[in-house]
């Protein structure tokens, strides 16, 4: 209820009560005095009378004053019905006003009822979608509960199946650490394996013997032609000498040379001391250079017999050789037999020998007469000795011994130039014919 309304009505009613409301008093009649008893009836009669009159006039007196209060009553409750007809009427406007203004309100309140009722529609409306949003988050709370109990029951399976796979992997990785530690032992042992493998595999292939016929096929691919002209004063001699000779490179591995012997040159030891009017050689390596390359000078080996000389090769021009030299036998007595070869090709065969032990750096080969009457390969001097694994071993210095060669050390030299020619190269024949004239009468 609007609260100016109610103030109206409680405004009335307290008019109402006032103007309602009996203000005249309740009083008690005084008892008389109590009169002395007259002496006789007369005087009691007067005296009756007399009391009769007094209570009249006192009766008068009394309602002469009610009446002057019943007046000023009556003057006052005028006064308060006027101020209360004015405050009614003040009331009624107020309450016309306060009705008119209900009614407004009464229609604002329609109007705001009807937008309530349609905002209430509303939110009933979205109370029901909420509503039902509500109960379909509750069934999805209820699916993501289920998902989640789900999901922890999977997380507490995954958490363990973790733990086992760490443990699984420390596991693992101690065994991949001790398989590390075993594979690294292991290819230590393969690559040592491998190594000695590959150490057994060459051994095998040195001490497994080549095919003559490889060996021979082998050495015709590979031989080098030294080519020495020499021209000595008509005195001396007629005119220019030319000598070729089919020769082998050889290297120890600090040097390369190609290796022939004294009497395979245009030299005896009987030209020691003479002088030549002009000297010169050159080397052809084997094929596919075969181009005539200048050689300055031959030299004796430092350690072998004197009568070996070599042609070395300048080491700028060893790496253009398209075929590998022969290398000198690192162990020259793994085979019992080797192979002779003819320095010109003319034929090749295997040979057995033995050491002599008052002969060292020289062998004996079996060159007995009956081998050559079975039509057996028989040495020569001049011929070329190799193992039967494909190192070269030496040289054979007459039809029994071989001279073996160590090192391409040079010693005397034997120049073939314009100096060489006065004097040097007589010099130094002289020294080679010294030195094989100390050598053991079955070395001669």
């Amino acid at each position: 209820m609007n609260k100016t309304l109610l103030l109206i009505l409680c405004d009335f009613l307290l008019l109402n009560l006032l103007a309602l409301t009996r203000w005249d008093k309740n009083e008690l009649p005084a008892s008389p005095p109590v009169a002395q008893q007259p002496a006789s009836a007369r005087e009691d009669v007067v005296a009756a009378l007399r009391l009769t009159l007094e209570e009249e006039k006192a009766n008068r007196e009394k309602l002469a004053l009610d009446l002057a209060t019943t007046r000023d009553e009556s003057r006052t409750r005028a006064t308060v019905l006027d101020q209360a007809r004015a405050r009614t009427t003040e009331l009624s406007e107020r309450l016309t006003k306060a009705e008119q203004e209900s009614l407004r309100l009464a229609q604002q309140a329609g109007m705001e009822t009807e937008r309530s009722r349609a905002a209430l529609e509303a939110a009933k409306a979205e109370a029901l979608a909420l509503r039902q949003s509500e109960e379909k988050l509750k069934k999805e709370g209820e699916t993501l509960r289920s998902q989640l109990t789900a999901a922890q029951l999977t997380t507490r399976s995954t958490e363990e199946r973790a733990r086992q796979i760490e443990t699984t992997l420390r596991t693992a990785e101690e065994e991949k650490k001790k398989l590390l530690e075993q594979n690294q032992s292991l290819s230590q042992g393969v690559t040592r394996l491998a190594e000695k493998s590959g150490e057994i595999t060459q051994e095998m292939r040195e001490y497994r013997p080549i095919a003559p016929n490889s060996l021979y096929a082998d050495y015709l691919a590979r031989r080098a032609t030294l080519s020495i002209v020499t021209e000595r004063t008509s005195a001396q001699g007629s005119g220019p000498r030319r000598r070729e000779i089919k020769s082998i490179l050889l290297t120890d591995g600090a040097r390369t040379g190609a290796l022939l012997s004294l009497d395979q040159t245009p030299f005896t030891l009987g030209d020691a001391g003479g002088s030549w009017k002009s000297l010169a050689g050159s080397l052809t390596p084997p094929a596919p250079a075969n181009f005539p390359q200048p050689i300055p000078s031959l030299h004796s080996l430092r350690k072998g017999d004197p009568r070996l000389l070599i042609a070395l090769v300048p080491n700028s021009e060893t790496n253009s050789l398209t075929t590998a030299p022969y290398r000198i036998a690192t162990d020259p007595f793994r085979f019992p037999k080797s192979l002779l070869i003819s320095p010109r090709g003319n034929g090749y065969g295997e040979c057995s020998f033995r050491l002599s032990p008052d002969l060292p750096g020289y062998l004996e080969m079996d060159s007995r007469f009956l081998n050559r009457l079975q039509g057996e390969y028989a040495p020569s001097s001049g011929d070329l000795v190799l193992t039967l694994g494909g190192e070269f071993l030496g040289m054979m210095i007459n039809d029994q011994y071989c001279a073996l060669v160590s090192s391409l050390e040079t010693g005397t030299p034997l120049p073939l130039d314009s100096k060489g020619a006065q004097q040097t190269t007589g010099t130094g024949l002289s020294t080679l014919q010294r030195a094989t004239a100390q050598l053991d009468s079955r070395l001669r």
